[in-house]
């Protein structure tokens, strides 16, 4: 078992759910922020140098599903 205790119904909603998330960065220590940080970081940076998922056709604009799709 853990230290902390399960969420509860209040961490099912949009609002209750961020809350949670607030909290837990709350308890991280400066150290763990930080590396937090510089994770977050790389993989920001691997994110922008992965190249774009490019359409290799562009729909028709009479409704139809795309490439091989009447």
């Amino acid at each position: 078992m853990t230290d902390q205790p399960e969420p509860g119904w209040e961490a099912a909603t949009w609002e209750g759910s961020r809350r949670a998330q607030v909290r837990r960065g709350l308890r991280l220590t400066p150290r763990q922020r930080l590396e937090a940080m510089v994770a977050l970081s790389e993989t920001a940076e691997r994110l922008a140098e992965s190249p774009e998922a490019v359409p290799e056709e562009s729909p028709d604009v009479g409704g139809h599903g795309g490439p091989g799709r009447p």
